[in-house]
């Protein structure tokens, strides 16, 4: 494992593949001792329907402890759901997880709007309801999830991403239109999903740059299908994303966040890494040094 220093303390790791099976703790030794300076946590580490205020408190501190910053948290529930109980726990959950983050003094989720087609038993948009009425119920769980994270100090990171109703820069408009002006809305930026879409990337960072909180590091190849097959998320620098001008433009509009990488180059993970998380991240920290090259001496601060 390398333990070479990096200047550069806002790059950071989503805590995904099998480190979500490992303890807190040994995952934040792991990535701090790789240079990381951050690290985003999923409901695998802190989920507050298992986990007392003291547990969830005690993630935040030890990842400081360690020399982490807690970025965001990742909850990414699924807000196209026809089952009214559970969509209100789905939306409950979220502020819930925000509260107990906000805390500690971490004021940011990482949200989707659903449908999430790549879990079992996602809604079927187009054949079990209307496009439009699985906008309508999105949109007033949505409504209700900011209000619930303006009350507790805390915004909502959305994250356009591909098969959910907000999947690329002309759907999230829908959302912007709406929810803009509320002081909990805000987008966690993915390049990746705008790639893939053939979005202009330095225009739409300079469209979305206001509400622009935090950035994740993906790559993507192949083209947006129905069915998700159509397309990959590779190593970081294999793929369609101009690294140079997305950088640029995040330095132009000011962003200071930090960018955190998820590694969903899956079948790299299992033929080559062998499902090892360590491989992972410390691949993609020899990919994000490798990557500044190509940013602005502004953005580095």
């Amino acid at each position: 494992m390398s333990t070479q220093g990096n200047d550069f303390k806002r790059w950071g790791f989503l805590a995904c593949l099998d480190y979500e099976s490992w303890r807190a703790e040994k995952v934040a030794e792991t990535l701090a001792a790789q240079g990381y300076g951050a690290v985003e946590w999923t409901l695998a580490h802190f989920d507050p329907r298992r986990m007392n205020e003291a547990e969830l408190a005690g993630v935040i501190s030890m990842s400081r402890n360690k020399g982490l910053e807690v970025s965001e948290i990742a909850v990414q529930q699924d807000l196209v759901c026809l089952d009214a109980d559970e969509l209100k726990a789905r939306v409950e959950l979220t502020v819930r997880t925000a509260a107990a983050a906000a805390a500690s003094g971490v004021n940011l989720v990482n949200v989707l709007t659903g449908p999430n087609r790549w879990e079992a038993g996602h809604v079927d948009v187009g054949s079990a309801l209307t496009e439009g009425r699985a906008w309508i119920i999105m949109l007033d769980a949505y409504e209700r999830l900011l209000d619930g994270l303006a009350a507790v100090g805390s915004q909502a990171a959305l994250e356009p991403c591909w098969g959910t109703l907000a999947h690329d820069f002309h759907s999230t408009g829908v959302l912007l239109r709406r929810f803009a002006n509320h002081p909990a809305f805000a987008i966690n930026f993915d390049p990746s999903h705008f790639a893939l879409a053939r979005d202009d990337m330095g225009w739409i960072i300079g469209e979305l740059a206001p509400y622009i909180r935090h950035v994740h590091i993906k790559d993507v190849a192949g083209m947006p299908g129905r069915e998700g097959r159509e397309f990959i998320f590779p190593l970081i620098g294999e793929g369609l994303v101009n690294w140079g001008s997305m950088f640029a433009a995040l330095d132009k509009a000011g962003y200071r966040g930090f960018m955190s990488v998820e590694f969903e180059a899956y079948q790299y993970y299992r033929t080559i890494l062998k499902g090892d998380p360590i491989r992972a991240s410390e691949l993609s920290m020899q990919q994000l040094r490798a990557i500044e090259e190509f940013m602005p001496e502004g953005l580095r601060k």
